[in-house]
């Protein structure tokens, strides 16, 4: 006999297995693989992009302007690269645009589409915007009650997350864009504008001397490092967010599907223990024995490693696009490198080799007589449950499959625990994104309106409550707010963690997004400095604020205003119940009330592809995973349906007999897999606090638990469905063919 005719007749037989186990192993793989794609691909783009485009080390702004033999003294004395930045901010009433003058030698613009200025009646805008309302190079648009040619739309290094203000959380492109207009019509329409300066260190340069230099020349008014700078660091923050998202899945999802497989190629080897035990008396060598089982276990991890590079490489660029939700209208190259490709088809395809020839080895260790009669793994003990029970045969069937087959009835469990898992997952990340638009109202206060001033002044407005807020940093240059506020505030919240109200009067506060990130907690000490004079303070903290979407450090306005050498009665945030008509040209920033939720709901509107894709992988591996499952407990209870078609049953209760013998497992697979994927959410949400500075809510709603249940349970009868041919198929000669125990 040889072996070799057995590979086409071997895998004929058991082609839904190979199937569903290679389907199986590829779409666990893919989602690494797409991550990972998604990952790399942003990261290398955004490196690429600020290197070709002279990203910024810092910008500034100082309350003198620096003479341009200033400016070219400092370049020299500190080597670095500084420029001024003019730009002016317009309210269209429907939307917002910052328009800037060209800079020359840092955060150069790159044109997205159309062409470069020519004339003045001329204007690029920001690509996202353009792309979001439908705004194409020719068409006219408005910008200080003058009407622009749309020539083209650009990208630049410092707002490829394009947010209004460093104080938001997410983008807008709907309602704000960034322009450019020629020098000469800049300066005809805006003046000199507004200043500021960016500034590109060297490799020698003593930041800290610059920094103080420029404060005590120029005064200081505010100084974001491009680390501190959202605009600029998401790329690679979300980035590495994708790329660590995909070594979580490869270590958990794909070695999960792989031990599943393991253990159904197990079962089935064991289920040719008679034909291996007469292939041994035959005189076949255990290696040889080993090495024809493992060929055969190979199927699924080749099929599976060349289909899932096959749809990566397809899917490489809609699913990396799915990823740039978040970005400006980047272009990045998604590729899959090769080492990757080789991984993917090497590991699960040698592990399955192996657990073959385990399985193989394992079995030729027992008495040929005992595989002869194929008595090796039958357990008897479980034929013997509920012998003497009155409750019904179809019960005390499924018991007896469940208890006399754990290996089985585990990899069943898995299926429907992944499945669930992912689905759920995918539901908890939109009710949590969901969750931080709800709760943040409460968490800020009872304003309506926090105007956010350029200059600041002195006493009391004339309208809301005056405060105080300015940036400071800590020892790594991490930049929070301090606020100094009245002690009789009505309107801030400033209820601790504790329960009791905040006494701003004696002691000093932190918000609990700030907790979190430095990592300070109440009764300790907190060291930080100013952003300008980089003068250190250190207080103790008196308790801790809910508040998870604010990092700050709060107290009186005295103490705040001490702390930054400004006069005790100053402030440049006006909080207000209401709506007030404040000049325009005082106002940096305006947070209302549903700002939070706006940007919340965007995250959502852009995350909803990726997050729907996820949960479709998630219904894809539940129902391969059961059907490969269930079609292997099929073939191993085909005696006994042929049996109950010979006793006369009909196939529908043949049916119910057999295909529902898992239900029991329904319950606590989607249970444990709904848990499961609520602590990933509150693993996710406590491992990027720092990356997406807050703290999202881990959250999964009712309706959402009730979704996850509906999904998982139809795909389980789905699988379910797919294989009733399989039973009807089970000829009743079957349990003729030899009499068995």
């Amino acid at each position: 006999m040889k072996l070799n005719k057995r590979y086409r007749r071997g895998i004929r037989a058991d082609l839904p297995f190979y199937v569903s186990a290679s389907l199986l192993t590829m779409v666990t793989l893919l989602m690494f693989y797409l991550f990972y794609i998604a990952g790399t691909g942003i990261g290398q783009y955004g490196d690429e992009f600020f290197s070709r485009n002279k990203r910024e080390d810092a910008t500034f702004a100082t309350y003198m302007e620096i003479p341009q033999e200033g400016a070219e003294a400092l370049e020299e004395k500190y080597g670095v690269t500084l420029e001024r930045e003019r730009y002016a901010g317009v309210d269209e009433g429907d939307y917002k645009v910052r328009v800037f003058r060209p800079n020359e030698k840092i955060d150069l613009y790159e044109i997205h589409s159309g062409r470069d200025l020519r004339n003045d009646g001329e204007i690029l805008i920001s690509a996202g915007y353009a792309d979001e309302n439908g705004v194409s190079p020719g068409e006219k648009i408005s910008v200080g009650g003058r009407k622009y040619t749309v020539v083209g739309t650009f990208l630049r290094p410092d707002y490829l997350y394009m947010i209004e203000n460093l104080t938001d959380d997410y983008k807008n492109v709907t309602s704000f864009f960034l322009a450019y207009m020629t020098p000469r019509e800049f300066k005809s329409r805006f003046g000199e504008g507004s200043i500021h300066y960016k500034v590109i260190y060297g490799e020698k340069t003593d930041q800290v001397a610059f920094r103080k230099e420029i404060n005590r020349n120029y005064y200081m008014a505010s100084y974001v490092a491009a680390d501190n700078n959202m605009r600029i660091t998401f790329v690679h923050e979300q980035a590495d967010m994708f790329i660590m998202s995909s070594w979580f899945i490869l270590t958990l999802f794909p070695l999960l599907t792989v031990l599943m497989i393991c253990i159904l190629l197990g079962r089935k080897i064991r289920a040719e223990q008679k034909l291996i035990g007469t292939l041994s008396a035959m005189g076949y060598s255990k290696a040889k024995l080993m090495r024809h089982y493992s060929l055969f276990a190979v199927i699924p991890g080749i099929v599976g490693g060349l289909l899932t590079s096959v749809a990566a490489l397809v899917l490489a660029k809609p699913f990396g696009s799915l990823g740039l939700a978040d970005y400006e209208p980047m272009t990045p190259a998604f590729t899959l490198p090769l080492w990757v490709v080789a991984a993917g088809l090497a590991v699960p395809t040698l592990i399955y080799f192996i657990a073959a020839m385990l399985r193989v080895r394992k079995l030729l260790k027992e008495d040929t007589v005992k595989l002869l009669a194929e008595q090796v793994g039958n357990d008897a003990k479980s034929r013997r449950i509920f012998t003497r029970s009155r409750r019904k045969v179809r019960f005390r069937f499924a018991v007896r499959q469940l208890v006399g087959n754990p290996g089985r009835s585990f990899v069943i469990f898995l299926g429907i625990f992944l499945g669930a898992a992912v689905v759920a997952f995918g539901f908890s990340f939109l009710d949590s994104v969901k969750a931080v638009g709800e709760q943040a109202h409460g968490e800020f206060g009872s304003f309506r309106y926090e105007y956010v001033l350029n200059t600041l002044e002195k006493g009391k407005p004339y309208a809301g409550e005056a405060m105080i807020m300015l940036p400071f940093e800590d020892a790594k240059a991490r930049q929070f707010s301090l606020i100094g506020l009245d002690s009789d505030s009505t309107l801030w919240n400033l209820t601790t963690v504790d329960g009791e109200k905040a006494d701003l009067a004696s002691g000093f506060y932190i918000s609990t997004l700030c907790e979190a990130i430095y990592d300070v907690h109440k009764g300790d000490q907190f060291t930080f400095r100013h952003i300008a004079t980089l003068e250190k303070h250190t207080v103790t903290i008196d308790g801790v604020i809910k508040n998870g979407y604010q990092s700050y450090l709060i107290s009186s306005r005295k103490s705040a205003a001490d702390i930054a050498g400004l006069d005790s009665g100053s402030y440049n945030v006006i909080l207000a119940e209401r709506s007030l008509p404040l000049e325009t040209d005082k106002i940096s920033e305006i947070i209302s009330d549903t700002t939070y939720e706006n940007q919340m709901q965007n995250m959502i509107n852009a995350m909803a592809g990726l997050i729907y894709a996820f949960i479709g992988i998630g219904m894809i591996i539940c129902i391969a995973s059961l059907y490969a499952t269930v079609n292997n407990m099929l073939s191993e209870c085909g005696h006994n349906i042929s049996m109950l078609k010979v006793l006369g049953f009909e196939d529908r209760r043949i049916h119910s007999m057999i295909l529902s013998s898992n239900h029991l497992l329904l319950h606590p697979g989607i249970i444990l897999g709904i848990a499961f994927a609520y602590g990933g959410m509150a693993w996710y949400c406590a491992e990027f606090i720092e990356v997406e500075r807050l703290i999202i809510p881990a959250t999964l709603k009712p309706i959402s638990i009730l979704m996850t249940v509906v999904i998982t349970v139809f795909c389980y009868f789905v699988s379910l469905v797919l294989l009733r041919r399989k039973v009807n198929k089970i000829d009743m000669i079957e349990a003729l063919k030899d009499n068995r125990e």
